[in-house]
């Protein structure tokens, strides 16, 4: 049996995506060379064993019963490896087709070199500089500390020059098998971080060179933002690099600089995690602030309280008052997860809002001694709906903010490349009901002939011309299709964007999901299970009703004086009123009258419909207005605006419509009619086509 070329280490810990997406991209670099390829899964619950070797059959996949570390799980792996070479890589990366090809000749021309890296790329693409490290000292580590982390790299050496370092990125290490079975493998007292750096310092004793080769480049998905905010993260991190100091300096240094090396890595971990924290806690303090500022100058207002007189004429119960708005809108914005996946939604912010001043209003009822005015409550309501509903539609305004939920402002994603699976790809995002997004349009490649659309997206140009088109369309999300352009065009495409708020997301050839930056979102179908429906509860639909009521009488209120004369005109000119059959629920139809032609009378007949709303035989967010709409699998009363309508014009199939109607009875809440109807409102999307 021949000795393979490569032998390739990949260590997997619950992100068999990531595993299989890379595990593509080295089938597709791995021509003219033979690799023998190990996974070694450290204990996943996620199912890997059975997802990798059901689609890698040729994979030597070991499995352990504990989690033993990053350094131990490579071990296994390397006192297995017989190729000349092994890499050592992350299992969230992607190579380029000529990654293999170019160590494995580098490696071939500089006999004396053991071990080489490659230009390592952010998921933005922008360069990392941890392809090129230095090895820390403890100076190099003061100034890490004091915030220089150019001392910490290898800055004597260009993104783009080749040369040797003293370290490399523990994510992609390509090197001389003898060697690195000579120096034992990584140190296992590291069990995750620092390894690296110790693996080559000791190469480095053992007389070997390490080289930059930057002629090709990888990209590596950290989730460095999702890690330092875990308070584990910090402690591994920290506890490794005293480690190193420990091993192979403690020797040189007296107990006071050994004590003052310690004091500076334990105040870096605790300084990143506090960093790290407050970034996360930015929206909930930002929003206690705004919450609690409004609720003082409504006690003042109310009270008279001049500002001359604070802090003395401010009472005690209002400060509890205070204490207990903040309480509340904390645990509610938890459950809602109004400062998590969510901290954008409008219709999150509702709920959380409403139910805090609700409960504020049952307790103060039962306690009379801060039962202060309910227009106070009322007033405060409005005001932090209104205030950090604002906050949010700033931010949303921002490129490359995301959007969940019935957000006013949707992410524009720009799909680049066509191949097999694109067509499927672009179905499946459509269908996609939470995704609130606009697949804004396709570039192909240039042997592609061209087209004005590709499943009705127009096709705007080439890849070359991203980079523009990035910034004239305002794009917030890059989509590759990984069969259809190559690693290498694409990592290239990303060296010339870089740009920090534009997301940069990849679907594996032949998979079924999206990865990117600590993320995997897979493509499913929609189902409708139709169990205990949410839209068909009695409550919901009391609830449903009486928001109807309310809001179609302030909208009355408000037109009555020109609605009434716009019909007196209609009747002035002879218009005609036309029946129309709406179908409602259970398939009986509804019957209301309207003047035609629709377009000429279309502001006059919305005042009518809102008639309509309020006798109960349409609502405000429901079903499409389409006169004589054919029955539909799931059936709710029709309405000015929904989830459909707002989407309508990225949906091109009956079934990606369904599914939005679906989505719709099944997830329904008053809170999601609110978030849809001011969406409807900034968008001026009141739809009503077809009657």
């Amino acid at each position: 049996m021949s000795t393979p070329h490569i032998s390739i280490v990949i260590v997997n810990y619950n992100v068999k995506e990531y595993v299989a997406s890379l595990l593509i991209s080295i089938g597709n670099a791995s021509a003219g060379l033979d690799t023998e390829i190990f996974v070694v899964d450290n204990a996943s619950t996620d199912g890997s064993q059975e997802f990798l070797t059901s689609r890698f059959p040729d994979l030597r996949f070991i499995r352990n019963d504990v989690n033993v570390g990053f350094a131990k799980a490579n071990n296994q792996a390397i006192r297995l490896a017989s190729g000349t070479y092994t890499l050592i890589i992350n299992p969230d990366t992607l190579i380029q087709e000529n990654t293999l090809t170019t160590l494995f000749e580098h490696m071939r021309a500089h006999p004396n070199t053991a071990a080489a890296g490659c230009k390592l790329l952010n998921p933005d693409g922008s360069f990392a500089p941890e392809s090129k490290r230095s090895i820390p000292t403890p100076l190099s580590a003061l100034y890490k500390v004091l915030g220089f982390s150019s001392k910490y790299y290898v800055t004597s050496l260009g993104e783009d020059e080749a040369g040797p370092v003293p370290v490399l990125s523990g994510a992609f290490m390509f090197c001389r098998t003898d060697v690195l079975q000579q120096v034992d493998g990584f140190d296992e007292r590291f069990f995750m971080y620092g390894e690296d750096i110790d693996l080559c310092y000791r190469i480095a004793l053992a007389g070997y060179g390490i080289d930059y080769v930057p002629s090709t480049s990888i990209i590596h998905y950290k989730g460095e933002s999702t890690k330092k905010d875990n308070l584990d993260y910090v402690i591994l991190f920290n506890k490794a690099m005293y480690q190193f100091f420990e091993k192979h300096y403690s020797a040189r240094y007296t107990f006071w600089i050994k004590l003052f090396v310690r004091a500076g890595i334990v105040l870096r971990g605790v300084g990143s995690y506090l960093l790290t924290v407050l970034k996360r806690l930015a929206w909930p303090l930002t929003d206690l602030a705004l919450l609690n500022s409004l609720l003082t100058l409504l006690f003042m207002a109310r009270y008279g309280i001049d500002v001359s007189d604070m802090p003395d004429a401010y009472q005690p119960g209002f400060i509890l008052l205070h204490a207990l708005a903040s309480l509340l809108f904390l645990a509610l914005a938890k459950y809602n997860d109004l400062h998590g996946a969510k901290k954008r939604s409008i219709a999150a912010l509702l709920k959380t809002t409403g139910l805090t001043f609700a409960i504020l209003a049952f307790i103060t009822f039962f306690l009379r001694e801060y039962a202060f005015s309910r227009w106070i409550l009322l007033l405060g309501f409005l005001s932090s709906s209104v205030t950090l509903g604002a906050l949010r539609l700033a931010t949303s305004f921002r490129r490359g903010a995301p959007t969940d939920g019935p957000s006013v402002t949707r992410l524009r994603i720009l799909l680049i490349g066509v191949g097999p699976q694109t067509a499927h790809l672009i179905q499946n995002l459509r269908s996609k009901v939470d995704l609130n997004a606009d697949l804004v349009g396709v570039l192909i490649q240039k042997e592609s002939p061209w087209t004005d659309t590709f499943e009705d997206v127009p096709i705007i140009g080439r890849p070359e011309h991203a980079p523009d088109l990035i910034r004239f369309h305002r794009i917030d999300q890059i989509l590759f299709s990984g069969s259809a352009i190559p690693t290498g065009d694409m990592l290239a495409l990303m060296s010339q964007i870089r740009d920090p708020l534009v997301t940069v997301k990849l679907v594996p050839e032949s998979m079924d999901f999206i990865i990117g930056k600590s993320n995997v979102e897979y493509l499913d179908d929609i189902a409708l299970v139709d169990l205990d429906i949410p839209y068909r509860r009695p409550w919901n639909r009391f609830i449903k009703r009486n928001l109807d009521i309310a809001i179609a009488l302030v909208f009355l209120l408000v037109t009555a004086v020109p609605g009434l004369l716009a019909m007196l005109r209609a009747h002035g000119k002879g218009a005609l009123l036309r029946r129309v059959r709406l179908y409602a629920e259970e398939t009986h139809p509804t019957r209301i009258q309207l003047f035609e032609p629709y377009a000429e009378y279309r502001w006059t007949n919305r005042f009518m419909l809102l008639g309509y709303i309020l006798t109960g035989k349409l609502s405000m967010v429901g079903a499409p207005l389409v006169a004589d709409r054919h029955p539909m699998p799931v059936y709710y009363k029709p309405g000015l605006t929904g989830l459909r309508q707002l989407n309508e014009s990225r949906l091109k199939t009956e079934v990606e419509r369904e599914n939005h109607e679906r989505f719709y009875v099944q997830n329904h809440s008053v809170w999601m009619d609110l978030g849809l109807m001011l969406q409807a409102l900034w968008q001026r999307r009141i739809h009503d086509q077809g009657l």
